[in-house]
């Protein structure tokens, strides 16, 4: 069995550098990825938001006179109140809410 042929110090550094391009190229995926899931992220909450703001507003027609404090201080008032704190502790406590 013959010995495998050593690779010339150019070789080597020729390696080096396509791993190294490679290893960029890997961390702009990543970064890409990160960007997209981000992305995602934020449109899934900006839709939820949109989706609990229009049940508020279809609870609460005088929700779309009110100003954001109002809207805010009514919401406080609301999930302060007994049947509220328990209806939340509940949930907590089972993971369901019914």
């Amino acid at each position: 069995m013959t010995k495998p042929r050593e690779k010339t110090r150019e070789e080597l550094t020729a390696e080096i550098e396509d791993r190294k391009k490679k290893i960029r190229q890997f961390e702009n995926r990543e970064k890409m990825l990160r960007q997209k899931l981000s992305k995602e992220e934020r449109r899934t909450r900006s839709h939820r938001l949109i989706v609990r703001g229009a049940v508020f507003e279809s609870i609460v027609p005088e929700a779309k006179n009110m100003t954001d404090e109002e809207a805010t201080a009514l919401l406080r008032l609301a999930l302060t109140s007994e049947p509220a704190r328990e209806y939340l502790k509940k949930r907590a406590g089972d993971g369901n809410a019914e």
